[in-house]
């Protein structure tokens, strides 16, 4: 049987939430294609693999010390021999750093169509369809591939996260790793310290609304830690020097998907919308009613930020 397989994404040997959210679209593709899900990791040992397989029914894993690390060479040369190995349809892949560096090389090896950046794929005809942003995501299009196989790249919160329901086979393949072409020299943190608030179940989130950086202290950052949550910001706030750039959602910043994001002030561009849209309940809290965050928001409060969150706060008690 054909199968439709996940690329496995770790750094430093965690997996990414990505790679979960990637085999709950493997399930579902696979189902409406009559085909059947499946991984494939790549590390120094098979302790990806098995984490995966808690989440997919079958994992293939190419163990080699080339590839603690990820890189394009080293990667798209294992993901050929999985594919030379088995009846691969599909390979799905992280729209992440890493996966938009992978999934062009990938494609050009297999000789397959790609579609990158999707937000949603549905079966038309036992053909696939995937909707994808263009135009900043201004606009949304439909496309499909003509080739035999496909590469596809998922945006982060396209797709719920799988849950762990067991442990799945995990099958050795052999691949022959040749040159890699860059050097791994380290990992970096670019905000040494700071809260990762792509792992945020509730997020406070501040505009150009809050007027001035002790305002933004004074209402978001301090709903944020009522709620148990984390404070963010929109690109103006960062570039105003308000706060940390690691706290930007958008194009330009981090893509979250917590439980709970609250909108303070934001008009909902864009470049903002695209990095949030993912979340589950999305309160939108500005003074304009013709302001765009609405048309995205599940609950909408038309008023003053600095009369509701006051408000808000005491209602917490």
């Amino acid at each position: 049987m054909a199968r439709i397989l996940v690329i496995a994404e770790q750094r430093q040997g965690k997996l990414s939430e990505s790679t979960l959210e990637l085999c709950k679209a493997a399930k579902a593709i696979a189902e409406g294609l009559g085909a059947a899900p499946a991984a494939a990791a790549f590390y120094k040992d098979d302790s990806i693999a098995n984490e995966v397989a808690k989440y997919i029914p079958e994992v293939i894993s190419v163990v080699d010390a080339k590839l603690e690390n990820y890189s394009s060479d080293g990667f798209a040369q294992a993901i050929k021999a999985v594919v030379d190995s088995q009846d691969v349809k599909g390979v799905l892949i992280a729209h992440s750093y890493d996966g938009i560096d992978l999934a062009a090389k990938v494609a050009m090896v297999l000789g397959a169509g790609i579609v990158s950046n999707c937000n949603k794929v549905a079966v038309n005809g036992g053909q696939l369809v995937f909707t994808r942003n263009t135009y900043n995501g201004k606009i949304q299009e439909e496309r499909s591939v003509k080739t035999d196989k496909f590469v596809a790249t998922f945006e982060k919160g396209a797709f719920d996260k799988e849950a762990p329901g067991g442990a799945g086979k995990v099958t050795a393949v052999s691949a022959s790793i040749g040159d890699i072409r860059t050097k791994f020299k380290g990992f970096v943190e670019t905000q040494a310290g700071s809260v990762d608030i792509t792992q945020a179940k509730i997020i406070v989130s501040g505009g150009r609304g809050t007027k001035e950086k002790d305002k933004y202290n004074d209402v978001i950052v301090n709903l944020a830690k009522k709620l148990g949550g984390e404070y963010a910001a929109s690109r103006p706030v960062v570039d105003a020097g308000w706060t940390d750039p690691a706290r930007q959602v958008g194009q330009s910043g981090k893509t979250v998907t917590p439980a709970l994001y609250i909108a303070c002030g934001i008009s909902g561009a864009i470049q903002h919308v695209a990095g949030m849209k993912g979340s589950q309940c999305i309160v939108a809290i500005n003074k304009d009613p013709e302001a765009p965050i609405f048309n995205i928001a599940t609950y909408g409060i038309v008023g003053d930020l600095f009369e509701v969150i006051p408000a808000m706060m005491e209602a917490l008690g």
